[in-house]
C-alpha cells in the first residue's frame, strides 16, 4: 500500500449484482482511487471492482480498515450486510433511498426493530400503523410513505450524503436538524464510459433512423407510473414516423406486472417490447438511440436515477415528472411534466418530439452539457473526499440494540417435510434460527450426502437462508439463519 495515502473502506454491493447502486460503486470507487487506497467490501468476494482495488469479505475487512470508512445503503434486501458493516465500523453514508423500511422488513430485522424505527421517524403516526402491524400483520403502501427508518443510519454516520436537496430536506423535516446537521447533498454522477452515438446505437440494436424510440429503463415498479405512458402513447396519435417503445430493464410481475398492463392496450402492444435485464453496455446503447427517455415518478421519495445520468451522458432528450429531485433539475435540460394531467401534457410532448426531433436532440444537448460541468466523475469523488476528510472526528450513536433470533429446533430425519417447517415457523416474522439436529455430526454429513438439495426442498416460500453453519455443541446439526417474511 503507497504510504501516501489513506485507506478508505467502502461497503456496499457490486457488478454483477442487479442493482442499480452497485453500477454506481463501481464507477466511485474509480474515482476516489485517485485519492485514496479503496478496499470494498462486499458479501460477493467474486465482485467485479476497477483495477487496483481490492475485494474482501465483510468478515474481513475491519482487520484493515482504517478511520476513512463509506458505506452504500439503498431500500433493498442486497445492502444488509452494509447496515450491519455501518453498526460495527461507523463512517460516511451513501443514502440512495430516503426510505428504508422496505431494507428493514427484507432483511431479517426483528418486528421490534421495525416498530421502534417507525416510532422514530413518525412518532405522532406510529401508535396507529404500528399497533395494526404488531397486532394484526397489515402493512400498507402507506407505511413506505411515512415510515423511513433512516435513525439508525443519520445516527451512526459520521456524514451522510443524499443526492438532492429534496432528500435532504425530507430527512430534516422527518428527524429535526440537530439529527440531520451532517448531511450533505452531492449529485449523481455521469457513467465515466464515453456512451456511443446515436446512429452507433440504432445500427447496433437495428433500428432505422426515422423510427420514434421512446425508452424506459430499470425494474419495472409501479412509481415509475408505466400506466400514464401507456395511456399516452394510446392518445398520442403520431403521425409521420414509426413509433417504437422498448423498456430496457426487467420486470417484477409481483411489484408491477408491465407487460400485462402493455397487453391490455393493443395499440401499445404493437409497438412495445420489454427486454428483461440488460447489462451496461447494452443499457447504454437504447438510451443512446432513444429520441425520448421516459422517467416519470409518483410517488417520489427523493430517489435519483442512474437512467437519468446515462441519458444526459448521450444527450438523450428526457421527460421526468415535475417532483421530489426532479425538480430541481434545470428547466432548459429536461422536460418536466406536472403531476397533475400528466396523461394529456405526455401525449402532446411525445407528439410534437416525434414532429421536430431537432428539439429533442436540442433539449439533450443542453443537458449533455450542464452534467459535465455538474456531475463529472472527478468532481464528484473530490467532493466526497471533502465528506469524507471533514467528518473524521464527528462522534456517533450506539449502535440499535439487536433481538435475539429466535431458535426453533427440528429433528432433521429423512421424514421431515417442507410442510412440517412451514408449521414451525408459521406466525413468525423477522429472523429467527432453525436447527436441523441430527443424532451426531456423522450422521448430519450421511443426511447432506442422501438429500443434496436439502434447505431447498425444506425452506417455505417467505423464508430467506442468510447465514449456515454446522454446530457439534449443545445439539448436533446444521444452524440456519432464517430472515422471515410477512407471509412465514
Amino acid at each position: 500500500m503507497t504510504p501516501s495515502r489513506n485507506a478508505l473502506t467502502v461497503w456496499t454491493p457490486l457488478p454483477p449484482e442487479r442493482n442499480g447502486i452497485a453500477d454506481y460503486a463501481c464507477f466511485l470507487l474509480g474515482g476516489l482511487a485517485a485519492h485514496y487506497e479503496c478496499i470494498a467490501a462486499c458479501d460477493d468476494w467474486l465482485a467485479e471492482a476497477p483495477a487496483g482495488v481490492r475485494v474482501l469479505d465483510p468478515a474481513l475487512a475491519h482487520r484493515q480498515a482504517g478511520p476513512r470508512v463509506l458505506h452504500q445503503i439503498g431500500n433493498n434486501p442486497g445492502h444488509a450486510f452494509v447496515v450491519q458493516g455501518l453498526r460495527r465500523m461507523p463512517g460516511v453514508t451513501t443514502l440512495h433511498d430516503a426510505g428504508l423500511l422496505y431494507l428493514y422488513e427484507t432483511s431479517g430485522q426483528g418486528l421490534g426493530s421495525i416498530l421502534a424505527g417507525m416510532a422514530g421517524a413518525a412518532p405522532g403516526l406510529a401508535a396507529t400503523y404500528a399497533r395494526h402491524l404488531r397486532e394484526h400483520g397489515i402493512q400498507t403502501r402507506a407505511n413506505h410513505l411515512l415510515f423511513d427508518l433512516v435513525g439508525e443510519t443519520l445516527a451512526r454516520s459520521r456524514a451522510v450524503i443524499v443526492h438532492s436537496a429534496f432528500a435532504r430536506n425530507r430527512l430534516r423535516l422527518a428527524h429535526g436538524p440537530a439529527a440531520t446537521a451532517h448531511v450533505e447533498v452531492i449529485p449523481h454522477m455521469l457513467p465515466p464510459a464515453a456512451m456511443p452515438g446515436r446512429a452507433e446505437a440504432r445500427a447496433r440494436l437495428g433500428i432505422a433512423g426515422d423510427e420514434f424510440l421512446v425508452v424506459t429503463s430499470g425494474f419495472a415498479t409501479e412509481a415509475k407510473r408505466f400506466d400514464w405512458l401507456i395511456e399516452a402513447l394510446d392518445l398520442a396519435d403520431i403521425r409521420g414516423r414509426p413509433v417504437r417503445w422498448i423498456h430496457a430493464g426487467a420486470e417484477r410481475r409481483e411489484e408491477y406486472a408491465l407487460s400485462a398492463a402493455i397487453a391490455a392496450r393493443p395499440s401499445v402492444a404493437a409497438v412495445a417490447r420489454v427486454t428483461g435485464y440488460l447489462d451496461a453496455a447494452a443499457l447504454d446503447a437504447h438510451i443512446a438511440a432513444a429520441d425520448v427517455l421516459v422517467n416519470l415518478r409518483f410517488p417520489s421519495s427523493g430517489e435519483s436515477s442512474g437512467s437519468l445520468a446515462r441519458a444526459f451522458a448521450a444527450g438523450t432528450c428526457c421527460i421526468v415528472s415535475d417532483t421530489a429531485a426532479y425538480a430541481e433539475l434545470p428547466r432548459d435540460v429536461v422536460l418536466q411534466l406536472p403531476l397533475g394531467d400528466t396523461v394529456p401534457h405526455l401525449a402532446q410532448a411525445l407528439r410534437l418530439l416525434a414532429a421536430a426531433p431537432e428539439r429533442a436532440a436540442a433539449i439533450g444537448e443542453r443537458a449533455r452539457r450542464w452534467a459535465r460541468a455538474e456531475m463529472a466523475l472527478d468532481a464528484v469523488a473530490a467532493r466526497y473526499r471533502d465528506v469524507i476528510e471533514a467528518s473524521l472526528d464527528r462522534p456517533v450513536g450506539m449502535p440499535a440494540p439487536q433481538e435475539t433470533p429466535a431458535l426453533i429446533e427440528l429433528d432433521a430425519g429423512p421424514g421431515l417435510s417442507r410442510r412440517q417447517v412451514a408449521a414451525r415457523l408459521a406466525g413468525r416474522q423477522g429472523r429467527c434460527r432453525l436447527l436441523l439436529a441430527a443424532p451426531d455430526l456423522v450422521g448430519l454429513a450421511d443426511l447432506t450426502l442422501a438429500q443434496p438439495g436439502l434447505l431447498t426442498e425444506l425452506l417455505p416460500v417467505g423464508a430467506r437462508l442468510l447465514a449456515s453453519q454446522v454446530q457439534a455443541a449443545p445439539r448436533p446439526g446444521l444452524l440456519l439463519d432464517l430472515a422471515l417474511g410477512w407471509d412465514a
